[in-house]
């Protein structure tokens, strides 16, 4: 039996993210009033140990984002490609094209440095819970969440993404995780294999939150 949510609860999502950006910022302005508006792409950078091949593997995500106001003119009149940014943010776009709606930005120097991808939010459980074996015999769960964020326009505030989550807490889900329950998420951004304009949300820990 599922569970149903209030349409007027709003979610909290705090995003936090530290990479280089991929090409040199295109700042525009946006009329009446005359608003600074920038779409660009930052590069995160990802590592971890591949057991099946005993080796350290590298993995770089390119994340879309936007921003707008004085703060691209504050930061982004002088920067550059390659150059390090560290944002937070919240998650917008839609089905064709995920965006991350950026709250504050800082440019932080030139090069390629260890990179920040972390997600923390509340969301509702929108579609049944999928259990497969990745291709290292490792269980995951599929779903997909919705979240109402708080502190966004309320066009932009609702979204949707596609959620993995490993091991025993996958299992953990596909038993007792049931369509309209609140969770709490917390993992990073990547993007989809298939549509790379796409995100998806890799999970370290989900909680089920009490009624």
């Amino acid at each position: 039996m599922g569970h149903s949510t209030p349409d007027h609860k709003w979610q909290q999502c705090q995003l936090v993210l530290a990479g280089n950006l991929v090409a040199k910022p295109d700042i525009r302005y946006r009329a009446n009033p005359a608003i600074p508006v920038c779409e660009f792409v930052i590069a995160t950078h990802h590592r971890w140990f591949d057991k099946s091949s005993n080796s350290f593997k590298d993995w770089t995500t390119y994340l879309t984002c936007f921003a707008q106001g004085d703060m691209l003119e504050r930061e982004f009149i002088h920067a550059d490609k390659g150059q390090l940014v560290m944002l937070t943010g919240k998650l917008s776009g839609d089905g064709n094209k995920h965006l991350v709606w950026v709250n504050d930005i800082s440019v932080l120097g030139k090069g390629l440095a260890q990179s920040i991808n972390q997600l923390h939010m509340q969301a509702t459980l929108v579609s049944e819970v999928k259990l497969m074996q990745t291709q290292n015999n490792v269980a995951m769960a599929e779903f997909t969440i919705q979240c109402r964020q708080s502190g966004m326009p309320a066009k932009y505030a609702s979204v949707q993404r596609l959620v993995h989550v490993f091991g025993k807490s996958a299992q953990y889900l596909a038993d007792k995780a049931q369509t309209g329950q609140q969770l709490l998420l917390e993992g990073h951004l990547a993007q989809q294999n298939e549509q790379k304009q796409l995100q998806l949300i890799d999970t370290r820990r989900v909680i089920i939150c009490p009624e």
